[in-house]
């Protein structure tokens, strides 16, 4: 279960409940605090006790799946709104580009400082106007 997990980060495989205590007592540490295997294999577990017919009382053994055989069935992902694809366009494409709200702030700041700027620049000339000259 483990090495099935390590391949894709999914257990794709059919095992037995002692497959899956043995796997969580055997999990190596570094994957037991960085990763989500223990989580993954419990909920592999979960699946297995909910699919298997045995587990039910009907006797009739288990069906082998598709995914035990070597065939993967391909996951449908669920439909994204329209503002998290937006931003998966626009956004960053990796970690060393400059992230878009960083600059939609900058212009902003530009754009408060250049105000700033003609306000200081506007109350000097008319300052200059309003005195009288000298004797």
């Amino acid at each position: 279960m483990i090495n099935d997990w390590v391949a894709d980060e999914r257990i794709d495989g059919t095992y037995a409940q002692h497959c899956c205590r043995d796997a969580i007592n055997h999990v190596p540490e570094d994957l037991r605090d960085y990763s989500s295997i223990v989580e993954d294999i419990n909920a592999a577990c979960r699946r297995e006790v909910i699919r298997t017919p045995q587990s039910r009382g009907s006797g009739v053994p288990p069906a082998t799946s598709p995914r035990a055989k070597g065939k993967t069935t391909a996951r449908t992902e669920p439909k994204r709104g329209l503002f998290k694809v937006a931003f998966d366009k626009i956004g960053p494409r990796n970690a060393d580009s400059v992230p878009l709200p960083l600059l939609i702030l900058a212009g902003l700041a530009l754009l408060l400082i250049a105000g700033g700027a003609v306000g200081l620049v506007t109350h000097r000339v008319r300052g200059r106007r309003l005195t009288p000259p000298g004797p």
